[in-house]
C-alpha cells in the first residue's frame, strides 16, 4: 500500500501541471431565448497566459465564431500594474466580435489611478463597459451590474463577517425596471435569487472558479470568499423562469476544473 501513495500523489502532481498549464475547454449551453446572438462568455483570466500573447485563448475563441462576447469580470487581477497585456487581448477579441464587459472584485480593488486608466483602455479598445447601465444589442436588451466590494467581502476574521445583501429593489434602484428577456452580466452569482426577482432572464457571473477543486457528486470546494461548498459554483441553475450560467473560469489554481469558455447559443435547453 505504501508504494502506491507516492505514485498517487505523483500522478496528481502531474495532471494538476497539465490542468493548469495547458488545458482549456469551450463548455457550450443552449438558451430558450429567441434573437439571443452566438455568444461567448470569458471570465476570470486573472494573470493566466495561454500561449504567447495569449495566441491560444484568442484560437479557441476564433474557433467559437462569436457574434458576441461578454467578459464577466476579473479580466486582470487587482495587482496588476501593466496593461499592455491586456490592451492586446481587448484588441484581438474585439476583431472577432463586439465586446462587452463588467467589472469583477479584482478591477474593484484596483487603485483608483489604475481602475481610470483600465477604463479608459476599454474605451479606447472599443469595448462596451457596462457600469449599472442597459443595451439593446440586435433587439436583445444587455444590463452591466456593478457591485460594490462589500458585495464581496466583510469584516472579521478572513472577511468573512457582514458582507453586504442584495436585492431586486438595490438592482432596479441603479438598473431599473429590467427589460423583456434581459441578459444580465453579473460578476458574483451569490445573489442570483435578486437577479431572477429583478427580472433578468439569463444572468452571466463567474467568480467563484468553479470552487477551485471539484469532487465528484459534491461539485466545488471553496468560494473566492472562503466559504466551503458554495452553491452557485459553475454550470447552469434555474429559478423559475430564470437562468444563470456561471462560468468556471480561465485563472487562478484549480484541480479537476480545467479552465473553460462558455459559448451560448439560442435553442432548447
Amino acid at each position: 500500500m505504501k508504494p502506491l501513495i507516492p505514485a498517487a500523489a505523483a500522478t496528481l502532481g502531474t495532471w494538476a501541471v497539465i490542468e493548469n498549464t495547458v488545458l482549456l475547454r469551450t463548455v457550450r449551453y443552449a438558451v430558450t431565448l429567441p434573437g439571443l446572438p452566438r455568444l461567448l462568455q470569458i471570465s476570470d483570466l486573472h494573470r493566466r497566459h495561454f500561449g504567447h500573447g495569449q495566441q491560444r485563448l484568442i484560437r479557441r475563441c476564433a474557433a467559437c465564431r462569436p457574434e458576441l462576447i461578454a467578459v464577466t469580470g476579473d479580466l486582470v487581477s487587482r495587482t496588476v500594474t501593466d496593461l499592455s497585456e491586456t490592451e492586446q487581448l481587448l484588441r484581438r477579441l474585439r476583431a472577432l466580435a463586439p465586446v462587452i464587459a463588467v467589472f469583477g472584485n479584482h478591477e474593484l480593488d484596483l487603485p483608483p489611478a489604475q481602475e481610470a486608466e483600465l477604463r479608459a483602455l476599454f474605451k479606447a479598445c472599443d469595448v462596451q463597459l457596462l457600469d449599472n447601465e442597459i443595451i439593446r444589442i440586435g433587439g436583445i436588451p444587455f444590463a452591466g451590474l456593478t457591485l460594490s466590494c462589500a458585495h464581496y467581502r466583510g469584516g472579521g476574521l478572513f472577511g468573512l463577517n457582514g458582507i453586504r445583501s442584495c436585492t431586486a429593489d438595490d438592482i432596479a434602484g441603479v438598473l431599473g425596471h429590467a427589460p423583456e428577456n434581459t441578459v444580465l452580466l453579473a460578476h458574483n452569482p451569490l445573489f442570483f435569487p435578486a437577479y431572477a426577482a429583478w427580472g433578468a432572464r439569463l444572468t452571466l457571473s463567474g467568480h467563484i472558479h468553479g470552487g477551485c477543486v471539484r469532487l465528484p457528486v459534491i461539485g466545488g470546494v471553496l468560494s473566492p470568499e472562503r466559504r466551503f461548498f458554495p452553491c452557485y459554483d459553475k454550470g447552469r441553475f434555474r429559478a423559475g423562469a430564470s437562468e444563470m450560467i456561471v462560468s468556471g473560469g480561465l485563472g487562478k489554481l484549480r484541480l479537476f476544473n480545467p479552465p473553460e469558455l462558455c459559448l451560448i447559443t439560442e435553442g432548447s435547453a
